[in-house]
């Protein structure tokens, strides 16, 4: 996801009551989850954990995949945000400025224009690139792999990793393509779909209001 100004991200739990939630269905999920593995153990049903660390993999790679087809295209990325919650630690990474919060399950970049050449259409590659590079390591997989492969059950611990992480991959990158506005406590967030869309609608005016910050 993007950020700017105008549309900015939700937050992460605040309150006691909100991260108490957060750890008694993460603590309930976590043992529901391992009572199932052992369960008749087959390595298919480590799909679950392979899907839920591809989709931390995944969130990292999408939130530099806008970031850095912002720096490819010339503007400046003011912040890389992993995660919701508090922020944990930052470091430098690309020369960009990248936060990592408490819990993984979302983030934001944030790209300022440098120029104002054809900037709609940088915003909207922009706003593409994130579920677009999902899918480029989704298709590259299946070019490596074979996509027959990909498709059939497995019992080889590989091959189920591979499958979970494109299934979260395709899954993540086909979210983020609906269309679609969300409400946050800051104003109103755009998905990546609707970023692309709403990209062309922006007067260049408005970027060039971006550019003098």
């Amino acid at each position: 996801m993007l950020s700017d100004d105008n549309f900015l991200p939700d937050r992460g739990p605040e309150t006691p009551n909100e991260w108490g939630v957060i750890v008694i269905i993460s603590l309930t999920f976590a043992v529901l989850m391992g009572l199932e593995l052992a369960t008749d153990f087959s390595v298919a049903k480590l799909s679950v954990p392979f899907f839920l660390i591809s989709w931390v993999i995944l969130l990292v790679i999408h939130e530099f995949g806008h970031a850095l087809a912002a720096k490819f295209l010339g503007w400046h990325v003011d912040l890389v945000s992993i995660g919701t919650g508090k922020v944990r630690f930052r470091r430098r990474i690309f020369g960009m400025p990248v936060e990592f919060r408490t819990i993984p399950i979302s983030g934001f970049a944030q790209p300022r224009p440098a120029d104002l050449i054809s900037p709609q259409l940088k915003q909207a590659t922009i706003y593409a690139a994130g579920p677009g590079i999902e899918l480029l390591i989704v298709a590259g997989i299946a070019a490596i792999v074979g996509p027959s492969e990909l498709l059939e059950l497995s019992g080889e611990m590989s091959i189920v990793a591979l499958q979970s992480f494109c299934v979260a991959a395709i899954f993540g990158a086909g979210f983020n393509l609906i269309p679609f506005p969300h409400q946050t406590k800051d104003g109103v967030a755009w998905s990546d779909g609707l970023g692309m869309i709403m990209s062309w609608r922006i007067p260049t005016s408005v970027f060039a209001e971006r550019l003098s910050k």
